[in-house]
This record gives C-alpha cells, structure tokens and sequence, in this order.
C-alpha cells in the first residue's frame, strides 16, 4: 500500500491512529486470554477427573452425592454430565455452569460471530497482518519517518 501522496502531518497523524488501534486490540487480546484463563480453571475445577473413580449418582460439577427422589440430577444438554440443581444456571433450557461459562466467553469476545463468517465465507489463507500493521512495518523501516507511539492521557 502506498501512501506516499500524504504529506508528513497526516502520514504521522495515521500513525497515531494505527498506534492506538495496535494498543488497543493488545489490551482486547488480553482481556479475551484472561476470560478463557478463568473458563480453562472452572472446568479444572469442576470437572470429573479420569483419574479417580466417581459414581454415577455425583454431580459432575461439584462431585456431590445425588439423591434418588430429590436433586436426583439431569443430564447437560451441552456437555452430557449428570448435574445438580446447585450447579446449573437458567430456567427452562439450562445449562451447567461450564458450558454457561464457555458461552459466555463466546459472546463477550465476538468468537461467535468469527465462526458463523467462517461457514458462511470460508477462509482460504491463514492468519494474515491486518493493513495497519503492514503500515507500520513500512514505516519504522523507513529512516526519515520517526514512528512514535502517542502518549497516554494524565
């Protein structure tokens, strides 16, 4: 891409703003990589483990005996364990707090919606460098462009 019809204020100007945009989708990347830290310790938590022997009759979540008339337990419609009414989270389609927590993390970091594009237009390249940090390789390899990130407001 070339840019070198802008005259210097307004090629620094984009930089500023490619700067922030850069800044900003670091900070959106770690809060999405601290939602799925916390989901990945929920289902640490909360899941049966392979390694010991639990009976059919405990919640998968929180490993609690299940009764045989009351809290008797009902099966995840999204991931098929035996879960108790403590652990279970919604009324009518309920889920166990596992998969409520994995969809959540779904819908808050726009994962959802990059998957319904990817069936509808599939990808055919992988990951590329978005446009703005193209410029921004171009720009602090050339000398007489002084690429500068803006300063934080007081």
């Amino acid at each position: 891409m070339d840019l070198s019809f802008l005259q210097i204020l307004e090629k620094e100007r984009v930089l500023e703003v490619l700067w922030r945009d850069k800044h900003l989708r670091t900070i959106e990347e770690d809060r999405i990589r601290r939602m799925k830290g916390e989901l990945q310790e929920l289902r640490r938590k909360g899941a049966k483990s392979y390694a010991r022997q639990y009976g059919e009759r405990t919640c998968a979540r929180c490993q609690r005996p299940l009764g045989k008339l009351w809290n008797t337990g009902a099966v995840c419609r999204g991931c098929s364990h035996r879960i108790c009414s403590r652990c279970r989270v919604g009324a009518a389609n309920w889920k166990c707090t596992v998969c409520h927590a994995y969809r959540e993390v779904k819908i808050r970091s726009g994962e959802w919606f990059l998957e319904e594009k990817a069936k509808k237009f599939p990808v055919t390249i992988d990951k590329s460098e978005t446009t703005g940090e193209k410029l921004l390789k171009i720009y602090s390899v050339q000398r007489h462009i002084s690429v500068v990130p803006p300063t934080p407001p007081p």
